[in-house]
């Protein structure tokens, strides 16, 4: 899964069968600035995606015209997706980290209620 490569002594998400759940908050934060990273890397190529056939080279007939119109709205198309993904890896980076603080605060909150045995 993303962000696995950066876990705690190479920890890794473990899925089986035998009914537990762990969470840990540091896996949420690694996937957090995962997601963060991504948001960065995509807005960078939308940028550089957009600066792909400004100028028209295919000639002032017609079919220049046509054909420099249509790649210009497939490159702006392109670019505006990947705005698109760009802002929903920040959301899930954000959601992430949300989810981090509250495990956070409940495990610190559950473990203030253990009184001495």
């Amino acid at each position: 899964m993303a962000g696995d490569d950066d876990q705690p002594q190479g920890t890794k998400y473990a899925f089986d069968i035998s009914g537990e759940v762990e969470s840990d908050p540091e896996w949420w934060k690694a996937r957090g600035k995962t997601a963060e990273q991504a948001a960065e890397d995509l807005q960078i190529l939308a940028q550089n995606a957009e600066q792909i056939c400004r100028t028209n080279h295919y000639g002032k007939c017609v079919e220049g015209e046509t054909t420099h119109e249509l790649f210009r709205g497939i490159v702006t198309t392109w670019a505006r997706d990947l705005r698109e993904q760009s802002t929903s890896a920040r959301n899930l980076a954000e959601a992430c980290f949300a989810a981090a603080k509250t495990l956070s605060d409940t495990d610190y909150e559950a473990a203030s209620h253990i009184g001495p045995f």
